[in-house]
């Protein structure tokens, strides 16, 4: 049984990227294998794990992860929350009244 191949440099043009670096990283990032024949140095996917990936980026189910929007969001609703529950120190308090001494 032969699968379909597709080699970097169509994957090139499919995602726009300019170095095959950033392709071997997206590959890396949504599993999707990189193959090589024995005794060769071209890499080639499967079609169909290619095929796969793309289409779960396009639906944003990332196999339970949180997309990095969804998780700054959730990194900054917690820095936020810290910062208003802090309370500051004596310390804090008599650098303050230096500074503001000082304006």
């Amino acid at each position: 049984m032969y699968q379909e191949r597709i080699y970097l440099a169509e994957i090139q043009t499919l995602l726009r990227y300019r170095d095959k670096r950033s392709i071997r990283r997206w590959c890396h990032n949504n599993n999707v294998r990189m193959i090589k024949d024995h005794g060769s140095n071209r890499p080639f996917v499967l079609k169909e794990e290619f095929d796969q990936a793309i289409e779960t980026n396009n639906r944003g189910d990332n196999s339970g992860k949180s997309s990095k929007r969804e998780m700054m969001m959730q990194k900054f609703n917690q820095i936020s929350e810290s910062v208003r529950d802090y309370k500051p120190g004596e310390n804090e308090k008599k650098i303050l009244s230096i500074f503001t001494s000082l304006l």
